[in-house]
């Protein structure tokens, strides 16, 4: 889903860039890009300045974190790709990565959510590393997050509203929390000492993380405590890394239901869009030479010598199709969550700027952030022409005065017409970006459910001989000699469960995405409320042509009779089209015929 105000079409986008499944955002040129240098070096500045001044603070890395690979003997279980191989010894191999420079996953920022898709009335849930969170608009206008968990019950406080004062009120006996998490009352203490007591216990309070809005993102740091409030306040935003700074645009998100390592496996594998997104002739199967620009073999793919670290890496690798073949690109992974590609052209000038984030947000799921910026007009260009027959001319034609009547209806009728409006964008007029991120879903789905069955490591499971391949061992190589081998899911967080989803959850979009974004869930609930409508019109025209037809058959006017059954069947069939636009707001799956959608 996206919300740029220009949408490329979908092989448009992908000839020149295939980091991402879905809600990819390709902003128009700016005339005066940012071009601020921060560069990685802020991202270790400010790292080494809190090791300095706090190191007394900070708990050793745990001797589990050790690497072990399987090569020096240690077998590996059945697992899935994003969980650390088992370990079979506490001690780590000679030869591992010092304690300093291994990835701690729960000292880190992890993006939860664009800023404009926070509903800021009412509490929004979340999880990071499988630990759910909520976070909602406090006092003084500042963002808040707290373990969605009261402390009297365990029920979740996602359930509960934003009082008037900005306080958290859980829904289940009304407790009420503010920012920093503390309880500021318990209703049904028995008198106002009693509550005082209450509120002051330490067993009162929720446990709160930091937090921090920044690039139109909010951030959280999945470790409560003094020390991580100081940790985090010295630490940059991954994406602080960037050379040239924040991309314009607005971002688009979606959750995947994938987890971690193949959504970050499937941006580092740009030339799988030769082939996953590329358009099929619908006779026979075959890749349509028409519609489709020619694939170059990459020759160019490597890790950047010297960028290897916990801190993350950088890639280099030229162009893999006739579009972009002469254009050179760098991306930059900045650990857990932000890689940042910069792509120029052959004389050297900045050609497309791609910035994506991941948060593994529970085993087999992940968040997914996008924003695209081309610098030049050839960079969403080169995909070939869509076919448009004489039916969808007529069709466009006959279907104008309808989808006049409903654009008319959604800016002067529906209670908040802006933000229907973007919600339209993503959920109704973007369902391109759809079928491109249910493709990536199904290729990236059958590899987490293949390596969770398999006895081997990747270095076994792989077979990777071209230059293309780079880009997923780098990230591999990453992961087990930095990262311990898998994403650190939060205490009481287990990675046991199959990996297998029917398709119907695959292919869902509500979990997705609509139940993230306040612009999609405000259109939903629009036209939810204008089926019923159109529902009431045509009842009521029904009724008047019954009467209008036993009055007509009497005095001989069967117009009125007539027309009355018309506007029934136009709004019978308008209720139809509306039904379809709220079903493809939640799912794929199609509401007529076969289940499963023709994808390619």
């Amino acid at each position: 889903a996206s919300l740029s105000p220009r949408h490329p079409t979908r092989r448009e986008m992908i000839a020149s860039i295939a980091t991402a499944p879905v809600t990819a955002v390709v902003a128009r040129r700016s005339a005066g890009p940012n071009r601020t240098t921060r560069g990685p070096t802020a991202m270790r500045a400010g790292r080494a300045a809190f090791a300095t001044g706090h190191r007394e603070t900070l708990a050793p890395p745990s001797p589990r974190r050790a690497m072990r690979r399987s090569a020096r003997g240690g077998a590996v279980r059945a697992q899935s790709i994003s969980e650390p191989p088992s370990k079979t010894t506490e001690r780590a191999p000679a030869d591992a990565p010092a304690a300093g420079d291994r990835f701690d996953w729960a000292r880190a920022w992890y993006p939860m959510s664009p800023i404009d898709f926070l509903d800021e009335t009412a509490p929004n849930p979340m999880k990071v590393l499988g630990k759910p969170i909520v976070a909602w608009k406090g006092e003084g206008g500042a963002w808040a997050v707290v373990e969605d968990s009261c402390p009297h019950r365990m029920a979740p406080l996602s359930l509960g509203f934003i009082s008037e004062d900005k306080q958290l009120v859980c829904r289940y006996h009304g407790w009420e929390f503010g920012n920093d998490g503390k309880a500021t009352a318990i209703p049904m203490s028995a008198d106002a000492k009693a509550e005082k007591t209450a509120c002051e216990s330490p067993r009162s309070c929720a446990v709160s993380y930091p937090v921090k809005e920044e690039a139109g993102v909010l951030w959280v740091w999945p470790t409560a405590g003094a020390d991580a409030w100081l940790e985090a306040s010295a630490t940059p935003v991954a994406t602080a890394a960037a050379e040239f700074g924040e991309l314009p645009g607005e971002w688009g998100m979606v959750e995947l239901p994938v987890g971690y390592a193949p959504a970050l496996e499937n941006q580092f594998d740009p030339s799988h869009a030769e082939w996953l997104h590329a358009k099929y002739n619908a006779e026979s199967g075959l890749l349509d030479g028409a519609m489709n620009v020619a694939y170059e073999p990459m020759t160019r793919f490597n890790v950047k010598e010297g960028t290897m670290s916990a801190g993350g890496f950088t890639v280099e690798h030229g162009g893999y199709n006739a579009g972009n073949k002469d254009v050179s690109a760098e991306r930059l992974f900045t650990a857990p969550c932000s890689s940042r590609s910069e792509y120029k052209d052959a004389n050297g000038k900045r050609y497309l700027s791609a910035a994506i984030l991941y948060t593994p947000t529970e085993p087999g799921r992940c968040l997914m952030f996008t924003k695209f910026q081309a610098h030049t007009r050839k960079a969403v260009q080169g995909a070939g022409k869509a076919k448009v027959t004489a039916g969808d001319r007529w069709r466009g034609i006959l279907e104008s005065p309808a989808k006049t009547a409903f654009q008319w209806y959604m800016e002067f009728v529906a209670k908040d017409p802006e933000l229907c409006r973007i919600g339209l964008q993503h959920g109704v007029y973007g369902s391109g970006a759809y079928t491109l991120g249910d493709q990536d879903i199904q290729a990236m789905h059958g590899v987490e459910v293949a390596m969770e069955s398999a006895e081997r490591d990747w270095k076994k499971s792989y077979y990777l001989p071209t230059p293309s391949d780079a880009g997923v061992a780098g990230f591999r190589t990453w992961m087990d000699e930095h990262a311990g081998g898998g994403v650190k899911w939060a205490d009481g967080v287990r990675d046991d469960e199959s990996k297998m989803k029917p398709i119907a959850q695959r292919l869902e979009r509500y979990e997705r995405h609509t139940r993230h974004c306040r612009y999609c869930k405000a259109a939903l609930r629009e036209l939810g409320v204008l089926e019923e409508r159109l529902v009431d019109f045509s009842n009521a025209m029904l009724a008047a042509g019954l009467v209008f037809g036993l009055g007509g058959a009497v005095v001989g006017q069967e117009g009125p009779a007539v027309v009355s059954l018309c506007l029934a069947g136009l709004a019978v069939n308008a209720t139809e089209s509306v039904r379809d636009m709220q079903h493809g707001m939640k799912t794929s799956v199609p509401r007529r015929g076969d289940p499963i959608p023709k994808l390619w």
